[in-house]
């Protein structure tokens, strides 16, 4: 009898360490987590205009009745009380100041002050 419990014990030594070890190769594959879908937050206001490209599109005072279009290449196209292409130029934007080189040979100049940028004329305002 003693025998057959020297036997029957060291059988389950042998099963225990063989589990144990099959455990440890072999483990469970992770069951998938949800992820939460990426959120993008639109922005509620056009970013400050850093640079002059940040300018391109159509910014208006109403009060003024003036628009500039100012474009990708570059250049501008004022509206002014009803008159479209009242006037045109090329652009530039450095340090904050806005400069609008008129083909007629004035440049007016703007600041940059949160989403405006303020002329002696009025004030624009992205469309």
């Amino acid at each position: 009898m003693k025998m057959r419990m020297a036997i029957a014990t060291s059988a389950l030594v042998v099963c225990a360490f063989s589990l144990a070890s099959c455990a440890e190769k072999d483990p469970a594959p992770a069951e998938p987590t949800a992820t939460a879908a990426p959120t993008t937050e639109a922005p509620t206001t056009p970013a400050v205009p850093a640079a002059a490209e940040d300018l391109v599109g159509d910014w208006q005072d109403t009060k003024a009745k003036w628009v500039v279009h100012f474009k990708d290449d570059g250049t501008y196209v004022e509206d002014f009380e009803g008159v479209t292409d009242f006037r045109v130029g090329k652009y530039t934007l450095a340090d904050g100041v806005v400069s609008l080189i008129g083909d007629d040979g004035n440049t007016d100049k703007g600041n940059v002050e949160d989403q405006t940028l303020k002329f002696t004329l009025g004030a624009l305002t992205r469309k």
